[in-house]
C-alpha cells in the first residue's frame, strides 16, 4: 500500500457521506490508504467565524439539491436525518474510542454510521444507536460505551480538531497528502489524477 491520505471529516457532513462511499475503490485503484480523522466541524466554524449552510438561502438550497444529485450519481441511498444538522460529537468520540484497540473496526464503524445517518435517516446523536452500530461492527459494546464518554476519546477528538485547524482545514470532507489539500467530495477525481501524475 502506498501513500497515506488523511481524510478529515465530520459525521454531520453530507458530502463526507458521498466521499467515504468511494474510498475503498479509490484505494484499490491508486494503491493508497486513507487515514480517517473525524473532527468537530462546529469547532472549526467557530474558530474561523464560519457557519453551516442555511437551507433557506440560495446556497443552502443548492447544496441540498446537489447532495441528492451526487447520491444518485454514485447509487447511494439518501434519506436526510430528521434532525439536521445533528450533533456529531458522540459518533466521533465513539470512533476514537474504538480506534484505541481496533483501528480497522473504527473504520467499519464510521462507514456504518454514515449509512445509518444518511442511508436510513438515523440519529447519530443517539448514543443507544451508536452502540448498536458498534455492536454490528463486531465491537465490544461495554467497552465502546465506557470509551464513548472517556477522557481518551474526548482528547483524541480535540486533538484531531486542533490538528485540522493547524493544517488549514475549513470544511468537510478534506483530503491531505502531506501539505497538499483537496476539499470536497468532488475533488476525489482530481486527487486521483494528481497522484497518478506525481503532482502538477
Amino acid at each position: 500500500m502506498g501513500a497515506a491520505i488523511d481524510f478529515y471529516f465530520d459525521f454531520s457532513s453530507a458530502y463526507a457521506y458521498i466521499a467515504q462511499a468511494r474510498l475503498d475503490e479509490f484505494e484499490r485503484r491508486h494503491g493508497v490508504r486513507f487515514q480517517m480523522r473525524p473532527f468537530s466541524l462546529g469547532a472549526v466554524f467557530k474558530a474561523l467565524g464560519s457557519a453551516p449552510p442555511d437551507p433557506t438561502t440560495p446556497r443552502g438550497r443548492y447544496i441540498y439539491n446537489d447532495v441528492g444529485r451526487c447520491a444518485r450519481q454514485y447509487g447511494l441511498a439518501l434519506n436526510w436525518p430528521s434532525q439536521f444538522p445533528f450533533n456529531s460529537i458522540p459518533a466521533a468520540r465513539a470512533f476514537y474510542a474504538i480506534s484505541e484497540t481496533d483501528p480497522d473496526g473504527a473504520s467499519d464503524f464510521a462507514k456504518a454510521a454514515f449509512a445509518y445517518a444518511y442511508g436510513e435517516g438515523g440519529d447519530l446523536a443517539d448514543k443507544a444507536a451508536i452502540l448498536r452500530l458498534a455492536a454490528d461492527a463486531g465491537e465490544d459494546v461495554a467497552a465502546a460505551a465506557a470509551g464513548l464518554d472517556g477522557e481518551p476519546a474526548k482528547a483524541a477528538l480535540k486533538a484531531a480538531t486542533q490538528a485540522a485547524l493547524e493544517r488549514g482545514v475549513f470544511g468537510s470532507p478534506t483530503f491531505l497528502v502531506g501539505d497538499e489539500m483537496f476539499w470536497g467530495a468532488d475533488r476525489l477525481d482530481q486527487l486521483g489524477q494528481w497522484l497518478e501524475r506525481g503532482g502538477w
